[in-house]
């Protein structure tokens, strides 16, 4: 459902002058990956943005993310490069650093109302490679916790978990096998649960949780020099406490994928569940389904975190002889897809805000995805380094091999933390970087 314009975003929105352009009548070219049911609301916001610029066309093509991130590359390399492009957190850093993408100087940010300050820290940062703007966030989306508040309930649990200590109690209440017994009791069946905690998943699902507790450990999958440094103590700690979730605890099934929690959680079998932010219009379409989304908790040891994602919006490189007046409308056509009003609008494809102001409005009231805004400051986006995808395949792997009982998680770390090593060398090697 569209969102109505408050005051509050209104006086947000004109709070600065944007450049408006006054050339010529140009024709450009926007590439996104919005391709399944949040493609209808961009296409929108496009055709809002042309029917309001009358002296821009915007020509949108929805294409797979996987598609741009092979082509854009050679594209610009030959000259016929799109004018803009939405790009994912993991693509990012090599765009950047493969000269495929133009940067925003701050001169630039100025002249076209683009202000840093509106936005989540995570966000903004996720389009900055050594220390320059390269793309200004569109989309925002992080990993959160569904609750069954009716199974919660019954289970005799009255808050939603936040910390470690309260999910683990709160799952071992919601835990019941066929019989009735709970985990712990004399006879209880883990393979034969009738409601359960949640289970802890595999495979790409199962690495991003796991992500997000060793960054609520402190830790990282790289160092401050990109290196793969997930074979690390808080790295060993998280994989051990999610492997001893999933294989031991009882409360959840040991086979757990994301597909079969998702129709578990739909069941009103799973007390949790994790996942992302986007599954939300599936849980809400669920006939007899009371639940809420709310931020991860702290399952780490030092600080609430989560994982998360962004999409930016960037120029791409250009050749020489490229027409000025098309980077000046592509510019005005990018500060005006970033303003608050155009994101507030955006939401309405299940997105979650990428400025803290749109959060605040009140025609979220009553809407679930309200529920997780107090996490997104603490969102984390691995991003800005070239070698994204190499580093998380490997640690997707590492995580993979323990919860499926493959390999210990040290082991299963310091393997994938080798594979990384090498593949990190070859990736240097391939953008002619040292």
């Amino acid at each position: 459902m569209p969102h109505r314009m408050t005051l509050t975003l209104a006086l947000a929105l004109f709070s600065g002058a944007l450049a408006q352009y006054s050339g010529p009548r140009v024709t450009l070219t926007y590439v996104h990956g919005f391709t399944g049911p949040d493609r209808p609301v961009m296409e929108n916001l496009v055709k809002q943005f042309n029917d309001t610029h009358p002296n821009i066309v915007v020509r949108s093509q929805a294409t797979p993310w996987a598609t741009t991130y092979q082509q854009l590359p050679s594209l610009t390399a030959a000259g016929r490069a799109p004018d803009v492009v939405a790009y994912t957190e993991e693509v990012v850093g090599r765009y950047m650093a493969s000269n495929a993408v133009t940067e925003l100087t701050p001169a630039t940010l100025r002249q076209y109302g683009i202000d840093q300050a509106r936005f989540y820290p995570a966000n903004w940062n996720a389009g900055v490679y050594n220390g320059k703007t390269y793309g200004v966030p569109v989309n925002n989306a992080l990993m959160v916790m569904f609750v069954n508040t009716d199974l919660l309930q019954k289970s005799g649990v009255s808050k939603v978990p936040t910390t470690r200590a309260e999910y683990l109690a709160a799952a071992r209440a919601c835990t019941t096998d066929r019989a009735g017994r709970k985990p712990g009791q004399a006879g209880f069946d883990p393979k034969g649960l009738q409601t359960w905690g949640a289970g802890i998943p595999t495979p790409w699902m199962g690495g991003t949780l796991a992500y997000s507790v060793l960054r609520s450990n402190g830790g990282d999958i790289v160092d401050k020099n990109y290196n793969a440094a997930f074979n690390s103590p808080e790295a060993l700690e998280a994989l051990t406490f999610l492997t001893d979730l999933r294989l031991r605890s009882g409360t959840g099934p040991a086979d757990a994928t994301e597909a079969s929690e998702i129709t578990a959680f739909r069941q009103g079998k799973a007390c949790f569940n994790f996942n992302g932010i986007w599954v939300l219009p599936q849980y809400q379409g669920q006939q007899g389904l009371k639940f809420q989304a709310a931020p991860l908790p702290q399952l780490g040891t030092k600080r609430p975190a989560t994982w998360g994602a962004s999409v930016q919006l960037g120029l791409p490189r250009q050749r020489a002889n490229y027409d000025p007046n098309k980077t000046a409308a592509a510019l005005t056509f990018v500060s005006w897809m970033t303003q608050p009003r155009q994101n507030l609008a955006w939401t309405a494809s299940g997105a979650v805000p990428t400025q803290p102001g749109v959060a605040r409005d009140p025609s979220y009231k009553t809407n679930p995805i309200s529920g997780v805004f107090s996490g997104l400051k603490d969102t984390y986006i691995p991003t800005g380094w070239p070698w994204v995808s190499q580093v998380r395949a490997s640690w997707d792997r590492a995580v993979e091999s323990a919860f499926l009982g493959k390999k210990s998680p040290q082991q299963a770390l310091q393997d994938e933390a080798a594979q990384a090593a090498k593949d990190i060398a070859q990736a240097k090697q391939s953008l002619n970087l040292k």
